[in-house]
């Protein structure tokens, strides 16, 4: 089916309008693309090879350990907070981005020193053993 298309066109005095034909609804793009794709999978099936596109590294035992370790201690420190310092860090989360609290006292406050230096002595050995993997991976 051919489709009309009015364009105004802009004169002086009167306006005009012409009638165009426009393309047919489907591309010829889409089913040589829909082909290709499924050829393509097609082959890849055939051909038997189970290699995937993305592999696992090789220390990813060590780096769910580490992360294992970082997730125990992380709930030791979180279970450590009292009622009143969870509920101002899960306000102050829930309200990063509102301009008038962030001008406020409560979002300044801060959790006491222990609690924050405890928790910077987790990240640290999380950084650490993610370090080593690292190393280990590299060299």
């Amino acid at each position: 089916k051919l489709f009309r298309l009015t364009l105004p066109v802009a004169q002086a005095s009167t306006s005009h309008r012409v009638f165009a034909s426009t393309m047919p609804r489907t591309s010829p793009v889409l089913p040589a693309a829909v082909l290709g794709v499924g050829s393509w999978l097609l082959v890849s099936m055939l051909s038997g090879r189970t290699q995937s596109f993305l592999t696992a590294a090789p220390s990813a035992g060590r780096s769910r350990v580490a992360m294992r370790g970082f997730k125990e201690d992380f709930a030791d420190w979180r279970s450590s907070l009292s009622s009143d310092e969870k509920s101002l860090l899960l306000k102050q989360a829930q309200k990063e981005f509102d301009k008038k609290f962030r001008k406020s006292e409560e979002m300044s406050k801060d959790l006491p020193e222990e609690k924050i230096e405890s928790f910077s002595k987790i990240l640290q050995k999380f950084f650490d053993s993610e370090m080593e993997d690292y190393k280990k991976d590299a060299g």
